[in-house]
């Protein structure tokens, strides 16, 4: 039966299905964990409630730390389809042993489960993600991201409202809720067969029984690429942001508004709305292109929400207003990192790259955890105290992304002020040095934006201080006396996919040119070409000539 839903349903759907899957998986993530926290309220009371949220939300974590690297391993030497297949069967089967916990209202049987289903999601995590490109074109992976991004906290929110609702109608009938978690796993499990069959990338890397050692010889193996470690430190920040979001609303529906602990789970819904709406609004609007100068400027607004949600917070339309927002700018801050994440992670490797993202994204989670029970339980500080730390913390991380991705922040802002046009594009190859004579350090940022993938070679002078160039990935300083192969280097960028540009304050003299920079000729055939750039300004429209010739 399944050969023929697969067959029938084809390949053309193949991320609609994929969606559906970790849709209807993050459906029952979310409505299980409040159906179990509900459960040992109505067993423990209601003042335990920040307790039982934190000891769930680190049970909850702790799978994601100790079983990222291995799914990392599977997704990259076994087919993502079929490991989704699987994982879909073990979560049928945890729903069917959760009807059984819940009728003994056991709490240990309910934390056993809760880490078991953790376990389950952390395994489908790099699969899930790491098909994405093998579905779908380049172009359309940053929508691709915001379409699964959205539907997740769809997800979220109709689990949350799910998990509320049907509490209140079945009259706190537990087990009758879990069974209804059952009927989605189900559903989830069909999704996968509707993806098409993938094959492996053919790695050879094997368990390592010490995870933490290969997720930091994964981070390690992608240190020359810096933007993508900020990329994973962005993206396992967010999940932080998040997880605290989360795990605090309930108390602080209590605390701050008067409501009862369902009532707070409600309230949730605004910012997983938000989230959706951000995730699906940026996916659309970056289309071809990703953009981590918004993750950046988008982390400035959700500081500022945090921290105005302390100063609203007995006021519930603000409340509603402030968390749609912060979860709106949420969804724009998370999507540029994780298609950034996937576009450039290596090939052979993928897996584990989002096996170590998820792994840093979910000790981020606990930390929101531990963050909870220090603010709450050590320090007495206010739920709403502690939205305005984390927004304090947000808004000192957002500063330290920005100094970090200025290669993408700069340009970024230039673009709306200037109209830059290329001339003579054509002569550009996959293997180009580019020169450019009486250079002002503003040129560096007008090439940035028309040629993202450049790297610059500065001549290092005294009597210049670029102090913002300095805090650029994409360019090296070089002494007056250097000799350098510009050819070699080019070579060296080529397979990193850039382009190389020589910065030079004065005009070219080709003798001493020639000399100075170990070059025989200004062209040395197809393979490297040297492209000479003048640059002319009329007022916001900026124009590059390219040519052979200095």
């Amino acid at each position: 039966m399944f050969s023929f839903l697969r067959k029938k349903l084809g390949t053309s759907h193949s991320l609609a299905f994929l969606n559906s899957a970790q849709f209807l998986g993050a459906l029952n993530d979310n409505i299980f964990k409040l159906l179990l926290v509900y459960l040992l309220i109505d067993v423990q009371g209601a003042d335990k409630a920040s307790s039982i949220l934190s000891l769930a939300g680190a049970i909850f974590v702790i799978p994601f730390l100790l079983f990222s690297s291995a799914a990392g391993v599977l997704a990259d030497r076994f087919s993502k389809q079929k490991l989704l297949v699987l994982m879909k069967i073990a979560e049928f089967t945890l729903m069917t042993l959760a009807i059984f916990a819940f009728a003994f209202r056991s709490g240990w049987a309910c934390y056993t489960i809760l880490f078991l289903l953790a376990t389950h999601s952390a395994m489908f995590g790099p699969s899930k993600y790491g098909i994405i490109p093998e579905l779908v074109t380049s172009d359309r992976v940053s929508r691709a991201n915001g379409l699964i991004t959205s539907f997740t906290y769809l997800a979220i929110i109709l689990g949350t409202f799910l998990a509320s609702f049907v509490t209140e109608i079945t009259n706190r009938n537990f087990p009758l809720t879990a069974g209804f978690c059952l009927l989605i796993a189900l559903g989830g499990f069909v999704s996968t067969f509707g993806i098409k069959k993938t094959n492996p990338q053919g790695s050879k890397k094997k368990f390592n029984l010490f995870f933490l050692s290969e997720i930091v010889k994964t981070l390690i193996s992608i240190h020359k690429k810096p933007h993508l470690l900020m990329a994973i430190f962005g993206s396992s920040f967010f999940l932080f942001i998040g997880g605290y979001t989360q795990l605090n609303i309930i108390p602080f529906a209590i605390q701050s508004l008067g409501l009862a602990e369902v009532d707070g789970g409600y309230l949730f819904l605004a910012t997983a709305l938000g989230i959706a709406f951000g995730a699906f609004l940026i996916g659309k609007l970056m289309k071809n292109s990703v953009e981590l100068a918004v993750s950046c400027l988008a982390g400035l607004f959700i500081s500022l929400f945090l921290i105005l949600l302390y100063f609203f917070s007995s006021n519930l339309y603000m409340v509603i207003a402030l968390l749609f927002l912060l979860g709106a700018f949420g969804g724009i801050f998370i999507v540029p990192f994780d298609s950034f994440i996937q576009l450039h992670s290596p090939h052979e490797k993928r897996g584990q790259v989002i096996a170590s993202t998820n792994f840093l994204s979910f000790v981020g989670v606990l930390l929101a955890s531990f963050a909870l029970y220090l603010f709450s339980d050590v320090l007495s500080i206010s739920s709403a105290g502690g939205f305005a730390i984390i927004g304090v913390l947000t808004l000192l991380f957002t500063i330290v992304a920005i100094a970090r991705l200025p290669d993408y922040v700069f340009p970024f802002l230039l673009r709306p002020f200037y109209k830059i046009k290329v001339e003579g594009e054509q002569l550009l190859n996959k293997q180009t040095m580019l020169i450019l004579p009486n250079a002002q350090i503003q040129d560096i940022f007008f090439l940035m934006c028309q040629f993202p993938d450049i790297h610059f070679f500065i001549p290092r002078e005294k009597s210049k201080k670029p102090f913002l160039v300095r805090l650029l990935y994409s360019a090296d300083f070089i002494d007056d006396t250097s000799v350098i192969s510009l050819e070699k280097i080019s070579k060296d960028l080529a397979e990193e996919e850039k382009m190389g540009c020589l910065f030079l304050y004065d005009p070219i003299n080709p003798t001493t040119f020639e000399k100075r920079f170990n070059i025989k000729n200004f062209i040395l055939g197809d393979t490297f070409r040297l492209i000479f750039v003048k640059m002319e300004r009329k007022k916001r429209e900026i124009t590059l000539f390219l040519s052979k010739k200095p």
